[in-house]
């Protein structure tokens, strides 16, 4: 179309049209005023439940392997009086065979120690003592894990991520929840999920995809001075593992001697009191135990 100076130009009608349209996307996107009000709310839940769901799906895929291998290496920070921070690590595996059997093993710079559970009785034998103990015990790897804990003062290394009721145990005494992202892990595409208790945060990395195990775990508690954490990372994790004949069976070494479990002092991933100063704090010492089964 032509203009002339005294046709109204159809640029200010556009620009008005365009101004609509704008203003009708924004609304489609961000919604009424009143409406994005409410949505930090709303997407502070959608997070919450994407963080739940993430660990409830990592739950259910570990609690439904039968039998798993997997190798892991731990932190464990201290704090000394002097408000500094020492870092601890160990190396390990574990065999697992649902619903009654496992073995895992843990050695650091202070302790070589293995833990087995055969359905009949729970042995742990300190290798650099050469000495160990045994009691009769039985049922699913959950209620021996939850005897060990209240009976013997005694966990395994994260329990509360491969036990069958692994959700419930994590989800206990929950007060926040967080889908923070993705991640990477080790070369694994990873969720990153963090949780708040009362006494401890705990961060998740979980693989994405057809098998979300656990890749690792940090755990800090709040309750100690300088909030010292614990922090796990699994390698080599294979399930449908076939074990040999015997693989969850103690056979004493040479020599070894049998002593009462209160005789076994130093299997901690921490040193002995006499190596470190006696007063200095470890994620350990809160009074809860913390929610991935850190050693104690």
């Amino acid at each position: 179309m032509r203009m002339h100076a005294l046709t109204p130009s159809t640029r200010s009608g556009r620009r008005w049209a365009g101004t609509l349209v704008a203003g009708f996307v924004a609304i489609l996107a961000f919604g009424s005023p009143a409406a994005r009000a409410q949505d930090p709310n709303a997407a502070a839940e959608q997070n919450r439940q994407e963080a739940i769901e993430i660990v409830k799906g990592m739950a259910k895929y570990v609690g439904g392997q039968t039998d798993i291998s997997l190798a892991f290496d731990s932190e464990l920070e201290v704090v000394t009086p002097q408000m500094e921070k020492l870092q601890f690590n160990s190396s390990g595996k574990a065999s697992i065979h649902r619903p009654d059997e496992f073995r895992v093993s843990r050695t650091g710079g202070y302790a070589d120690v293995e833990l087995l559970y055969d359905g009949k009785s729970v042995t742990v034998l300190d290798k650099n003592a050469n000495a160990y103990a045994s009691e009769p015990m039985s049922g699913s790897m959950d209620s021996v894990v939850d005897k060990l804990r209240g009976d013997l003062m005694l966990d395994m290394p994260a329990a509360d991520l491969l036990i069958a009721d692994s959700f419930n145990a994590l989800m206990a005494d929950v007060v926040e929840a967080k889908h923070i992202g993705r991640a990477v892990i080790g070369g694994i595409a990873c969720e990153h999920v963090a949780f708040r208790n009362h006494d401890t945060d705990w961060q998740l990395w979980v693989e994405t995809g057809a098998q979300p195990i656990p890749c690792k775990m940090v755990i800090t508690s709040k309750s100690v001075a300088g909030a010292p954490q614990y922090t796990i990372q699994f390698t080599d994790w294979h399930s449908g593992t076939q074990f040999p004949a015997g693989t969850f069976a103690f056979d004493p070494p040479a020599n070894a001697r049998k002593v009462d479990f209160s005789k076994l002092v130093d299997i901690d991933e921490v040193p002995a009191s006499s190596a470190t100063p006696t007063d200095m704090k470890s994620p350990n010492d809160t009074q809860s135990p913390p929610p991935s089964g850190a050693s104690k």
